[in-house]
């Protein structure tokens, strides 16, 4: 097992103080020992950042019986190590099970984990709480797990409580002990503010893992909603999002049980608890179980006047937050719901004074779109005068929300003039990828609106143009949105439509080779929308777009369009299997011309790949 270390610096050199020949005759972990025992921080904290590399080289045998007993030491040496060396330590460990160290062999890394556990520094107890999460189902050892449980419940200070709490749902899991449950009743009843916290962070995943019993956990997830402290309550209220399925099949308890707490959450004086619950609403409302359930038709309402209240709220954070699940409430409520209480609240939300929630919903809208939850009457009436607002948003961010989702209601667009119009307007936006949005939005226009509109409305001022774009991307979305509009054209449209005017611009362009690089690019992409087609005109266009690459292609005389031709031509030797008489008969022939004539070693590279793939 290879494991990667930090780079060999000069913090290690410096840090020893033995000569050359000792260290020689020294081992990984005398060498280890020896640098984490200098006095400089910086080195103790190098070594230990090469833990798990020393674990490996001396074996899980010398690991258990002299690495760990020493890390055992540093870990409850008082004072304290250093913070950044203890979360190194906590992290290092993680890698060593069960890569090297499995099942029971783990154990001594448990009181090492739990001292960390309990150390004044938040973010070591962090580390150390996902080292035990990690490492607890690879031990499977219950009695030891709930005795570790037990010490950290009971301790005097409340690190070591709050660090209980984030282990308690993993140990629950692993051995079913029902002496946890007590012990998280017990933390989440505890008179420090900041254990509190930890519970009702960790209560939902605790009782997602019951699968009896969950009616006792009942009264401790109402007290932690009723907390005094917002800080408890808004944890406590996410929470709800995070119990599984230990509802969704009793949805008459649901109902009773988590149906009040999503009410009070919502209107709870509070922002952060109002916000907190906002972030999650989707998966608190799915995790009821009432959706889609006729007898739970008043419940259903509810919830959805509940979720109406967070996107009206006065705190724009949390519109923004409770907008990002407007799509997934759309299609949990169904239709009706969405008429009835969403639709009237999408005019307001549009043309909120806030960027972040007008950007939010417009994906939303375009999310909502899809999974046949609306029809498409319904979705032209709420949704097409909104989306051209969104393409005319002083903010781009909100423009490409809908630039980069039209595709999925494609099959409107004949219907929509007003965003057609806003398209062909952004398609001279100054922001570079907003003119991107567009440029992959042109076949999907050609489609919906068919050819006249595409040749008479879209060829020349947008994407000849977004062809001939100062930007790289928005050329290459242009060239990569060609196979579309082959297939969607056809390819004698596209022969005297598209390739006479490509061609055009590539004898134009003596002094740019990236704009002739664009244009074989494009012919590239034709030529393999056009590799499987039996047809005779398929055959006939594919035959001319070899041409061009071929005869101006490979004899330009920059080598790097040459290069991009020769590229594109071994990429389309293998998704061209229907041309292969063509191929053989007349490309390879000249392809084994040109290889004799070019200079340039890159070309004759990919031009060799050509060949081998004929």
């Amino acid at each position: 097992m290879s494991v990667s270390s930090p780079t060999p610096s000069l913090t290690l050199a410096r840090s020893l103080p033995q000569g050359v020949d000792e260290l020689i005759e020294m081992g990984p972990f005398e060498l280890f020992r020896s640098q984490s025992e200098t006095g400089s921080t910086e080195a103790k904290v190098d070594a230990m950042k090469r833990l798990s590399v020393v674990a490996f080289a001396i074996g899980s045998e010398s690991t258990l019986s002299t690495l760990l007993p020493y890390l055992a030491t540093l870990a409850m040496k008082q004072p304290p190590q250093e913070d950044e060396l203890l979360i190194n330590m906590a992290g290092e460990l993680q890698k060593i099970v069960p890569t090297l160290l499995k099942g029971a062999q783990a154990l001594p890394i448990l009181p090492i984990l739990e001292r960390l556990a309990a150390v004044e520094e938040t973010v070591v107890r962090d580390e150390a709480v996902k080292a035990i999460n990690h490492i607890a189902p690879e031990i499977e050892d219950g009695p030891v797990l709930v005795a570790m449980a037990k010490r950290l419940v009971g301790a005097d200070w409340f690190t070591a409580k709050v660090s209980a709490a984030g282990i308690l749902p993993v140990l629950y899991k692993v051995s079913g002990d029902r002496e946890l449950v007590n012990l998280m009743k017990e933390v989440a009843q505890d008179e420090t503010p900041m254990v509190r916290r930890g519970a009702a962070a960790n209560l939902g995943h605790f009782m997602s893992h019951m699968k009896s019993g969950i009616e006792g956990m009942i009264p401790i997830l109402q007290q932690l909603c009723r907390d005094e402290q917002d800080s408890v309550r808004l944890l406590a209220v996410a929470t709800t999002a995070q119990v599984g399925n230990s509802y969704t099949e009793q949805p008459e308890l649901a109902t009773k049980v988590i149906l009040p707490i999503v009410r009070a959450g919502s209107t709870d004086l509070s922002w952060r608890v109002r916000n907190n619950l906002a972030k999650s609403f989707s998966d608190v409302a799915t995790n009821l179980g009432i959706g889609g359930i006729e007898k739970y038709e008043k419940e259903q309402a509810l919830v959805m006047a509940c979720f109406v209240a967070l996107l009206q709220d006065i705190e724009a954070e949390v519109r923004a937050s409770a907008v990002g699940h407007l799509a997934r409430m759309v299609h949990w409520g169904g239709a009706d719901l969405f008429e009835s209480h969403l639709q009237p609240l999408l005019p307001g939300l549009a043309d909120d004074i806030v960027m972040e929630v007008r950007s939010k919903c417009a994906l939303a809208l375009m999310d909502s779109s899809e999974g046949g939850t609306l029809d498409d009457s319904t979705i032209l009436q709420a949704f097409g005068p909104l989306l051209e607002n969104f393409l005319q948003d002083e903010f781009s961010e909100v423009q490409l929300h809908v630039l980069s989702n039209l595709p999925k209601m494609s099959r409107l667009l004949e219907k929509m003039n007003g965003v057609v119009s806003s398209i062909l307007n952004m398609a001279k936006a100054s922001n570079w990828r907003v003119r991107e949005g567009v440029a992959k939005l042109l076949p999907h226009l050609a489609d919906a609106r068919g050819l006249d509109f595409f040749s008479q409305v879209l060829l020349e001022p947008a994407w000849l143009n977004l062809l001939q774009d100062p930007v790289a991307f928005v050329r290459n979305a242009v060239v990569a949105s060609v196979g579309q509009l082959v297939t969607v054209t056809g390819p004698a449209w596209f022969s005297s439509n598209i390739i006479p005017r490509h061609s055009n611009i590539y004898d134009q362009s003596p002094n740019s080779y990236l704009m002739r690089n664009t244009i074989i690019q494009s012919y590239v992409e034709a030529a393999i929308a056009l590799g499987d087609t039996t047809e005779s005109t398929g055959s006939e266009v594919w035959q001319e777009l070899m041409s061009y690459i071929l005869e101006k292609g490979l004899a330009d005389k920059v080598p790097n369009v040459r290069m991009v031709a020769s590229m594109g031509l071994s990429r389309i030797m293998v998704a061209a299997p229907s041309h292969s008489s063509y191929i053989q008969g007349k490309i390879k022939p000249l392809l084994e011309s040109n290889m004799d004539q070019e200079t340039d070693d890159d070309c004759r590279h990919f031009q060799d790949l050509s060949l081998s793939a004929m």
